[in-house]
């Protein structure tokens, strides 16, 4: 959890049972952190008003299986472009009766074929290089990518929409492809690196300017992860909420 240099380990798991519960039960699909956080900010009524979610960069279906628990009445919509990993979200959606739509493809700012490059540990797939590692490409696969704006308009129209962001460098990219779907969305929520990960990715300082710049205010830090290789554990990777400021309740 992100408050963990200020409250101690024991204390946050009295103050959020349930999430500590899940991380229990569920540990390759919660993280302790966010899921506390989200109920929390559900029952706080700070994240409110939403009628959909929607995940790019879905992965296997961590946050989409995070977001039912918090909020099991709203549709959840989930884009992975890796095939194989795209079978395992399809199976999430099953097991736990999530209901909405899964897709197997790439968001962007353009339509085209890509090709993502394949590392052993998939939750580091992005279409951009890593730097320093290079050699650890496992292999890459073709993929099709499309933009918010455009597969927003073959899905039932919402305009209170919780949008979720983790795809590793490439956020500008997805942003500046859902410039109309923006308009839509209540809240986003953005995995940012404070570091260098990826040739070309996207700065943290950068994806906030471009999300003030379309009227967004960020209002929260719902996680964090720190590099745990070194003794001053910096932080490595954050991930912000920003609300619609032309959608305040």
């Amino acid at each position: 959890m992100f408050l963990d240099n200020l409250l101690p380990a024991g204390m946050a798991i009295l103050l959020a049972p349930k999430a500590f519960w899940y991380r229990i039960t569920r540990p390759k699909k919660v993280s302790f952190g966010l899921l506390a956080n989200l109920f929390a900010m559900r029952h706080r009524a700070e994240i409110a008003g939403i009628d959909s979610i929607w995940d790019v960069g879905a992965n296997q279906g961590q946050f989409a299986f995070m977001a039912h628990q918090v909020w099991p009445e709203l549709p959840i919509y989930s884009f992975e472009p890796d095939p194989d990993i795209f079978a395992e979200l399809e199976f999430t959606f099953k097991q736990y009766a999530i209901s909405g739509q899964v897709f197997c493809c790439a968001l962007g700012s353009e339509i085209v074929s890509k090709e993502l490059l394949r590392y052993p540990s998939n939750v580091n797939n992005s279409f951009l290089p890593r730097i320093g590692n290079e050699q650890e490409i496992q292999d890459k696969v073709s993929v099709n990518c499309t933009t918010l704006d455009e597969i927003s308009q073959q899905i039932q129209k919402y305009s209170n929409v919780f949008l979720k962001l983790d795809v590793q460098g490439y956020e500008l990219a997805v942003l500046s492809g859902a410039l109309e779907f923006l308009s839509c969305c209540r809240y986003v929520q953005i995995e940012v690196s404070l570091v260098s990960s990826y040739y070309s990715g996207a700065k943290a300082d950068e994806v906030m300017r471009f999300m003030r710049e379309q009227g967004f205010q960020c209002v929260e830090i719902l996680d964090l992860l720190r590099n745990t290789q070194n003794k001053t554990r910096d932080i490595t990777e954050i991930d912000l909420l920003f609300r619609n400021t032309a959608k305040e309740l």
